[in-house]
């Protein structure tokens, strides 16, 4: 059971426990008199779905909102059930409430929600995976309906489900307008099928006909003209569970290379010239609780999580998430991958937190911390990067400001996306760390596990090509 879901029937249950509370004479709630529906066993996996936890600014947890011109506040006194609903206000057009959930092949989704229309200018939308969804009726107004939609998904994979909120009269509003909305349930019902098992990766990385076929549409092209025509060639794969993640890295981030032993190859405390001090069997040493180096492995995003605040697909896109120690991964947190001056933590393997070296903070970085890998491993991690800049292109400029750290390493753009200091030593690593068979290997598995490749582990010059001097 994952974290969405155990916050998920929390709060079910909390709902249920005070449901029936309507004794405040303030209220004016108008409830479900429903009797003797049978409704489906199952788990609403949607995080707080009837909308009784707020963050500090008043939005409602786990919801955040897209695009400008939509806020969701709390309301307790036009509820459905429970203690309070959301009052959405819109001044525009097509604007989201939304979250991203893990769902299971096999099992069944209904995503349904209670509306209330206050003038009926309003339409909603719900959606999973895509936009081809169920729509509320904008001709009822000051009276709360139901509306659902249903998705079977024929793959594990993360997806996002929200509501589409959007003005019924083909044009913008004069003003602004309300609705409530209570009761956002993503149920969960039926049996979970079992993967297919993953198969020996295809060895397109070897065929040197097969890469020119899949990168045809880039001849002739260079600067940020390649970077796009990129993007159009890798954008839109199949996106994988967040789960998903332990089995690719049980399957292919084994060591066959430097002991040989098939134990996971851990980047931040891998010894490739001499025997580990511990080694991580696959699956049995997943984290799990950790409290020093080698007692476990877990998911790193080498470009971490609250840059793109755990957003969907880029959370669980195992082109930049590597197998590594949960204590070192830990150490490193969320500072950006640097060149280190003076270490305060050292690995075993001789990866360094601490402070930049004089050269950074010459060409530009303003942080006290960074994280350096050791030298086998750096291209590694730079192609992985190179690949996030082209990959998410046309998002990636906005995660500038969701910390300091991510404002230290982007520069807001969608075409150099990297602040100079990044893009100097990321194309020194790129150069001083060549492309390795196992990045080949690992390359040719991301392929098959999630249908797209890293460019830059194929064609290593598309680099300088890009990023020119």
């Amino acid at each position: 059971m994952n974290n969405k879901t155990k916050i998920a029937i929390l709060l079910l249950s909390l709902t249920s426990l005070t449901a029936c509370d309507s004794s405040d004479d303030n209220k004016t709630i108008s409830s479900d008199t429903s009797v003797g529906v049978e409704k489906p066993v199952g788990v609403d996996v949607a995080v707080n779905g009837s909308f009784e936890e707020y963050n500090s600014d008043g939005t409602p947890t786990g919801w955040p909102t897209i695009d400008s011109g939509i806020t969701v506040a709390e309301d307790n006194t036009t509820v459905k059930t429970g203690l309070s609903s959301g009052a959405v206000t819109m001044v525009w057009d097509k604007k989201d409430l939304r979250q991203s959930v893990d769902v299971v092949n096999g099992k069944t989704y209904t995503l349904s929600m209670s509306i209330y229309h206050t003038d009926g200018g309003v339409k909603t939308r719900l959606y999973l995976a895509d936009y081809t969804s169920v729509y509320s009726n904008p001709s009822l107004v000051n009276q709360w309906q139901e509306i659902s939609y249903e998705y079977k998904p024929t793959e594990d994979k993360n997806i996002e489900i929200g509501a589409r909120f959007y003005d019924a009269k083909n044009g913008a509003f004069d003003g602004s307008e309300v609705i409530y909305i209570d009761n956002l349930v993503l149920l969960e019902t039926g049996e979970a099928k079992e993967p297919d098992a993953l198969l020996p990766p295809p060895a397109i990385g070897q065929d040197p006909e097969a890469l020119k076929a899949y990168y045809q549409s880039t001849e002739g092209k260079t600067g940020f003209e390649l970077k796009t025509a990129l993007y159009d060639i890798i954008k839109g794969h199949t996106t994988k569970t967040y789960n998903n993640l332990w089995t690719f890295m049980s399957t292919y981030s084994l060591d066959t290379y430097y002991e040989n032993d098939n134990t996971i190859l851990d980047m931040y405390t891998e010894n490739p010239s001499a025997s580990d001090n511990f080694n991580f069997i696959p699956v049995l040493k997943q984290c799990g609780n950790y409290s020093a180096e080698g007692d476990c492995y877990n998911r790193e995003h080498s470009m971490p999580q609250s840059w793109f605040i755990k957003a969907s697909p880029m959370v669980s896109d195992v082109h930049h998430i590597f197998a590594t120690d949960g204590t070192v991964n830990g150490k490193r947190s969320n500072f950006p991958y640097g060149e280190v001056e003076v270490a305060t933590y050292t690995s075993s393997n001789g990866s360094k937190l601490g402070s930049p070296t004089a050269e950074l903070i010459t060409l530009g970085f303003t942080g006290d911390t960074v994280f350096e890998p050791i030298d086998e491993f750096k291209g590694d991690f730079a192609r992985a990067y190179f690949y996030m800049a082209t990959r998410y292109e046309k998002t990636i400029g906005s995660w500038e400001t969701n910390s300091d750290n991510a404002n230290a390493v982007l520069d807001g753009s969608s075409d150099k996306v990297f602040e100079p200091w990044v893009i100097a030593m990321l194309k020194r690593w790129n150069e001083n760390d060549p492309v390795s068979p196992k990045e080949q290997y690992r390359n040719d598995a991301a392929f098959q596990y999630q249908g797209n490749r890293n460019p830059f582990i194929d064609h290593p010059e598309y680099v300088n090509e890009i990023w020119a001097d």
